[in-house]
């Protein structure tokens, strides 16, 4: 039977795995293929999804990461999709907050169900993130980007222009004492031949170890014992989404993320600026700001959601209120 492949876009917050997703879906449409995605995102609004072409189907997953709370709804997205679509090929993006793990298990279950094959995993890691991460304490968030490199088939090492060469080794090293069975593409702006991907899946992710296994494997970072014992790996990360009713200064805006808690690493968000009748998309990934102007202009209220671990949630309403303020608002 014709299986319809599935590719599995993880990595942490601000890796990438979003302008992935756009040059893959650009490469599909290319060589007149019907792509569909499934969207996860940690707070209450798709923002990310505002990238992908209106014409590609796309059903989204708010409010959380794709593990057993919302496994079953994976599913159900999945067979809708198979069965009122019918697409040639479903690209996944979970949430930089997910174990792939359990989106794994979710896909394979719904394979039983409707011809479905899962074909990659691609993890993409942000090479100074990495960096950073690999060499401070070992908390939380650096045993689920580890969890995330070890599910991969394919590692993207993104953002290498950030990077001094002599840190190459340090990295790369890292890499495969993690998973010294996956690919490692070296790539800026995950800019790479999407051919490299389709290549790669004639072998399938044998390598990817069954869920179950893994998960015994690693209990002391992921427990799963039954439904009424999972303990998130998650609950150490943060959500703080704004709502502005007016335009923002541009250069006020780009100052207050200068102010901006440590803790806070990712945010992103649609805002309109005073002297602009066009709508903007910002990313902000570890002091690195990025603007671009949104192609479609939808009815989408302004919008800035922050992600962090354990920040001051009311520092950063402050220093909102007091921008909205300086505005006259």
């Amino acid at each position: 039977m014709e299986t319809i492949p599935v590719f599995v876009l993880s990595g942490f917050l601000g890796s990438g795995k979003t302008t992935l997703l756009t040059n893959m879906l650009a490469y599909f449409l290319q060589q007149n293929k019907k792509p569909a995605v499934i969207m996860n995102e940690i707070g209450d609004v798709n923002l990310d999804g505002m990238l992908v072409d209106d014409d590609v189907p796309m059903a989204e997953m708010l409010n959380g990461c794709i593990c057993c709370t919302i496994r079953e709804d994976l599913s159900k997205s999945l067979l809708s999709i198979v069965r009122t679509e019918k697409p040639d090929v479903i690209i996944i993006e979970s949430t930089g907050i997910a174990n792939p793990l359990e989106l794994i298990e979710g896909i394979t279950n719904t394979s039983l169900i409707v011809g479905i094959d899962l074909r990659l995993v691609i993890t993409v890691v942000s090479a100074p993130h990495f960096l950073d991460a690999s060499r401070g304490t070992k908390g939380k968030t650096v045993r689920l980007m580890e969890e995330q490199i070890r599910c991969a088939d394919l590692i993207l090492l993104n953002k290498i222009d950030l990077i001094e060469q002599k840190d190459f080794n340090e990295i790369n090293n890292c890499l495969q004492e993690l998973n010294p069975k996956a690919r490692v593409e070296e790539t800026i702006r995950c800019n790479l031949e999407i051919n490299t991907l389709i290549q790669m899946t004639s072998k399938t992710n044998t390598q990817t170890p069954a869920p179950e296994e893994e998960i015994k494997k690693n209990k002391q970072f992921h427990v799963l014992s039954n439904h009424g014992k999972h303990h998130h790996t998650h609950n150490h990360v943060m959500v703080y989404t704004h709502y502005f009713d007016h335009p923002i200064d541009h250069e006020k805006f780009e100052k207050l993320f200068g102010q901006l808690p440590k803790e806070v690493y990712r945010a992103k968000g649609i805002l309109q600026f005073t002297k602009s009748e066009d709508r903007f998309l910002f990313q902000y990934a570890y002091r690195e700001m990025e603007i671009v102007k949104l192609d479609k202009q939808q009815e989408v209220q302004n919008v800035a959601v922050f992600i962090g671990e354990h920040f001051d949630k009311e520092q950063v309403d402050k220093a909102i209120r007091e921008l909205t303020i300086l505005e006259g608002r």
